[in-house]
């Protein structure tokens, strides 16, 4: 008769073999896909609950990371690594995985899954402090609250008013980018991580940029930061004092791509829109202008206090219109 260990070694064995048919059917087949989710479920409930098969924390981890190669965006299995790394106290690895799970679950929409990441993330605030910060500040800048359900009568018919919150996602990214490259200091940072979140859910007529926090804080370094953005990013520098602004402005992008996005336009070069963004980073933005406006755009960073006097002769046109 086997011993205890012989059985363990012909149930991990067996168990690896299956799982590595099953993946690489499951490439080439639906069908096997919905086989291996199966298999997925079966081995992360008998490896955590220590059933009579002999696995290891090391066996789960391995089958669960071979189970990922196949299905990356799987969150239960990525949930249950993350909690055999915190287990074993690879907390450097558990960090990664928790991180890949809050990306994949803000991809999905999976709101269990967020507010699981949510309450995750505390846990690892002494040894990551700063990136701790930025992963909660942005998860709850992307937290929507669903509308209650409701039947349907005349006040259907009148605009929706928007939320004040905005989506501050992009400025977040571009904070973490300045103090990864040691532009800001980790208090200025967490500082200005504060008032991003603070500002993005109050009502403000400028748009909820990192430029306009340290312009507002006083920030003494702002032309180096100015010259960092406008290298780093490839985008010029530019005064939007020196140009008059042409009527044909106010009606050249919705209002709110000026006064809420960041993207202020200045001026036509042929057939070409000149943008001012306060986030040379913020590819997204400068695609959602062309899309809106048919026109090809070139940027240029323009300082805080700058983009807010044209904003308002943006919006003086706008007015006389």
């Amino acid at each position: 008769m086997p011993t205890g260990g012989k059985v363990g070694a012909r149930a991990r064995g067996l168990r690896d073999g299956t799982l590595f048919l099953m993946a690489e059917t499951a490439r080439k087949s639906e069908v096997a896909r919905e086989l291996l989710d199966c298999g997925r479920m079966f081995y992360m409930e008998n490896d955590m609950a220590n059933t009579n098969i002999d696995l290891n924390l090391a066996d789960s981890i391995a089958m669960l990371e071979q189970i990922l190669e196949v299905m990356p965006q799987d969150t239960e299995a990525l949930k249950a690594v993350y909690g055999a790394y915190a287990k074993s106290g690879e907390s450097e690895r558990a960090f990664d995985y928790l991180k890949r799970l809050a990306e994949v679950a803000s991809s999905l929409g999976d709101g269990v899954t967020l507010a699981f990441v949510r309450q995750e993330f505390p846990k690892f605030e002494t040894t990551y402090p700063s990136e701790v910060a930025a992963r909660l500040a942005r998860l709850r800048a992307l937290e929507v609250e669903a509308p209650a359900p409701r039947a349907a009568d005349a006040s259907d018919c009148e605009p929706t008013p928007k939320t004040t919150e905005r989506d501050i996602s992009e400025e977040l990214a571009l904070a973490w980018r300045l103090y990864e490259d040691n532009q800001l200091t980790q208090e200025e940072y967490s500082s200005v991580l504060h008032d991003l979140t603070e500002v993005s859910t109050n009502e403000v007529d400028v748009p909820v940029t990192v430029l306009h926090v340290l312009n507002d804080r006083g920030f003494t370094q702002m032309n180096r930061i100015m010259t960092y953005l406008s290298t780093r990013a490839g985008v010029p520098y530019l005064t939007l004092s020196n140009f008059e602004l042409e009527e044909r402005m106010a009606e050249a992008l919705p209002m709110e791509f000026a006064g809420r996005d960041g993207a202020l336009p200045f001026a036509f070069l042929g057939t070409d829109l000149l943008v001012g963004v306060l986030n040379p980073f913020n590819h997204d933005l400068v695609e959602m202008v062309e899309s809106e406006t048919g026109h090809r755009c070139h940027t240029y960073l323009i300082g805080p206090e700058d983009y807010d006097a044209a904003l308002e002769r943006l919006r003086n046109l706008n007015r006389a219109a």
